[in-house]
């Protein structure tokens, strides 16, 4: 028990020192997010405050033009201060109110009843703006609510004394709950705070809405300086709850400093829990210790010896197919061991059943293509002659459709074992169509829409044709008026896709749902053959990724996109 004592009061304290530790590494990380927070709200309203003062129809009529400008000036002047205060509301500033303030305080213009130059808690606020000269200032007040503003000077450069004339102040006014709030995405530990501190120490924004006006001592905070420890918060949340871990450091471009603290009683109540959970666990684990070896020595050897038996058993037989297996009455770590290994031999088993149903679909395929093949040349041979004779009988529109015929024959009987480009398929497919027009005529419309650059894709023979063939006969034919068949292709990563689509009278959900089912079992659907021999072509030849996608609307519309490899032969 002693090493075991040893080990829990260098845990516990280990993990005393790393619970302070981190919670100084949060509080930083608060302290570092928050800045950021609060330095770029700060810069989208210097910099609109900016934009303002430089704005001449916005200076002129209210700060430049003696006895104010024109009414017309005033109003447009008006109008595009309130536009800027729509676009701070839209980037995230959210701004309550836009004043331009004459040198002696009086405003000459203001959209809202917010920002009360009387109001203002610093009384030099006027002389701190004119000692930054054109740089932000940044102060608070009251005013039925708590305010931040920011206030810029604006001057006049006059030729005639070559010199600048203060003409003015630009103010914005923000809500305090609005400024504070965009430290809602800190990441904060439990019971730490936000708060911004003037210079004087008096608290004027934070996520305690208690703290907001109490203050600091007045030696608490150095400027610009950053620490880890206590800070006398006694101002703040009085003598019961100041006792708080702290960071803080200086707010760029203002003389505000940003704190953020947590009290120790959360971080002292946590290694308390750590304290009792360690000593816990340390005397479970004692007592664990000698049941768990006990028990292991027992239940060890006796499961696996009973495994190995019986596996050398089973392999000297040949006897592979045993899964599932009954559940083990004691289910152990050799239990699993031996259920995983059935498993695996039961889907080594499996795999050699699939791969050897794969090559007997495969050749099944094969030899139905080549049943499928025409071989007889004099056919074509004779359909030449026929031809030449129409041309000699000058009947020309014969002479061609014989001439598609014999396309279409050459092209069955080529031997390209199966291969060909989308091209060639294309033209075969081309010569099928002149032919079908011989009995539909004006009936049917087919259009081919295949870009130059996909003519050169490696796809099977007689892939396209039995789809088309599909359209026409359970499309086309089946509703009255229908007529047109689009054949395009895109490329889709590294696939084509190449779709059928015509206008005939579709197919019914439930019907098209078997189809989907049945793609890849020929002897469960006879009306649609040809889809589910093309699809099989497809998942032979170029693997499970390709083959046959189907989409349809009754009385509207059959899609069938085949999808093949981009690769060129």
């Amino acid at each position: 028990m002693t090493p075991t004592t040893i080990i829990s009061v260098f845990t516990i304290n280990k993990f005393s020192e790393m619970i302070h530790r981190n919670g100084m590494d949060m509080m930083e990380t608060a302290l570092e997010h928050s800045k950021e927070n609060v330095a770029s709200f700060m810069s989208g309203a210097a910099d609109a405050a900016l934009m303002i003062m430089t704005n001449s129809a916005i200076i002129d009529p209210l700060l430049k033009t003696d006895g104010g400008g024109s009414v017309q000036q005033r109003i447009t002047a008006a109008n595009l201060l309130e536009k800027q205060l729509y676009e701070l509301k839209i980037h995230g500033v959210r701004a309550k109110e836009i004043a331009i303030v004459k040198p002696n305080g009086d405003k000459t213009y203001s959209g809202g009843n917010t920002f009360m130059p009387a109001s203002v808690a610093e009384s030099d606020w006027q002389d701190a703006v004119n000692r930054l000269d054109g740089k932000p200032y940044w102060g608070s007040y009251n005013h039925n609510g708590k305010y931040i503003f920011i206030a810029r000077k604006v001057k006049q450069f006059v030729q005639a004394e070559q010199s600048f004339r203060d003409l003015g102040f630009v103010m914005i006014a923000f809500a305090e709950r609005d400024f504070s709030s965009i430290n809602s995405a800190v990441n904060l530990a439990n019971g730490s705070e936000i708060l911004v501190a003037d210079r004087k120490g008096l608290t004027i924004s934070g996520t305690d809405e208690a703290a907001i006006g109490k203050s600091l001592a007045s030696d608490a905070l150095s400027a610009g300086s950053r620490i880890g420890g206590q800070l006398d918060l006694t101002g703040v949340y009085g003598p019961g709850e100041s006792n708080r871990l702290t960071v803080y450091n200086a707010l760029p471009g203002s003389d505000w400093s940003l704190i953020v603290s947590s009290p120790f009683r959360e971080m002292q109540q946590t290694q308390l829990s750590i304290k009792r959970i360690i000593l816990l666990s340390t005397g479970l684990c004692v007592v664990g210790a000698f049941l768990l070896a006990a028990l292991l020595a027992h239940r060890m050897t006796l499961p696996l010896k009973r495994l190995s038996k019986e596996v050398k058993q089973r392999i000297a037989n040949g006897d592979f197919a045993f899964w599932p297996l009954p559940a083990p009455a004691r289910q152990d770590e050799i239990a699993g061991l031996g259920q995983g290994f059935y498993r695996l031999v039961a889907d080594l088993n499996e795999t050699k059943n699939r791969i050897h149903q794969v090559e007997l679909m495969k050749r099944e395929a094969e030899f139905d293509a080549m049943k499928s093949k025409i071989k007889p040349h004099f056919l074509y041979n004779a359909l030449e002659s026929v031809r030449m004779l129409a041309v000699v009988n000058k009947d020309l529109g014969t002479a061609e459709m014989i001439k598609a015929l014999g396309h279409l024959f050459r092209y069955i009987i080529s031997d390209q074992k199966g291969r060909t480009t989308l091209a060639d398929e294309l033209a075969y497919l081309t010569s099928y169509i002149k032919l079908q027009k011989l009995r539909y005529e004006e009936r049917l419309d087919v259009r081919i829409d295949v870009p130059e650059a996909l003519q050169d894709v490696g796809i099977l023979k007689l892939v396209l044709q039995p789809l088309v063939e599909n359209a026409i006969e359970h499309g086309i034919n089946r509703r009255r008026g229908a007529r047109r068949i689009a054949i395009t292709a895109r490329e889709d990563g590294e696939d084509v896709l190449i779709r059928i689509w015509d206008e005939g009278a579709g197919i019914e959900p439930e019907r098209l749902a078997e189809i989907q089912r049945n793609l890849d079992d020929p002897s469960t659907d006879k009306d649609h053959i040809g889809l589910i021999n093309v699809h099989r072509r497809l998942r032979l030849h170029f693997g499970e990724g390709c083959g046959l996608a189907i989409d349809s609307e009754p009385d509207s519309y059959t899609s069938v996109t085949a999808r093949i490899p981009g690769r060129r032969p």
